[in-house]
């Protein structure tokens, strides 16, 4: 988990690499715990920021400052290797980088409207994404019939 979440970090820039299941799950589960851990003391520190304010006090509130920029210093810090590693784990797949970019920018178009069947196409457009980043190694090579693997005499 550690060399993978190491990896996720030095690996920040690099796009024609490739990366498993495992060097992209585990630096995403990472993330995810970080995150809760800080929006759990953001959730104590305000909670006692606004209990301390109705008591007259003004105890805590720098506090919450400072983890509200911690959150959004570390969310800032970790989009450009969470996209290097997402184009990574689909060149895993066998797909090119550019389908990340394509993804994102449907599921951007498709979410940029109110209109409930928009918003349903982009959470499908979002699932099929999600299936793709779960594909082992080389699936699309090996299985697709635009590969050069495919069989016609199926």
């Amino acid at each position: 988990m550690f060399e993978a979440y190491k990896y996720y970090w030095q690996n920040a820039f690099k796009y024609r690499a490739t990366s498993t299941r495992a060097d992209f799950w585990w630096p995403v589960l990472v993330n995810f715990i970080i995150f809760v851990i800080l929006y759990f003391l953001l959730a104590i520190a305000g909670f006692a920021s606004v209990t301390s304010i109705m008591n007259g006090y003004n105890h805590g509130v720098g506090f919450l400052i400072f983890l509200l920029f911690v959150i959004a210093a570390f969310a800032i810090a970790i989009i450009i290797p969470g996209i290097a590693i997402c184009v990574r784990r689909v060149r895993d797949t066998g797909l090119t980088g550019w389908t990340v970019l394509v993804f994102w920018l449907l599921s951007l178009i498709f979410t940029s409207n109110d209109s409930a069947v928009m918003e349903t196409i982009s959470s499908v457009i979002d699932i099929i994404f999600l299936v793709i980043l779960c594909l082992p190694t080389g699936y699309v090579n090996k299985q697709g019939w635009w590969s050069a693997n495919y069989d016609q005499r199926c």
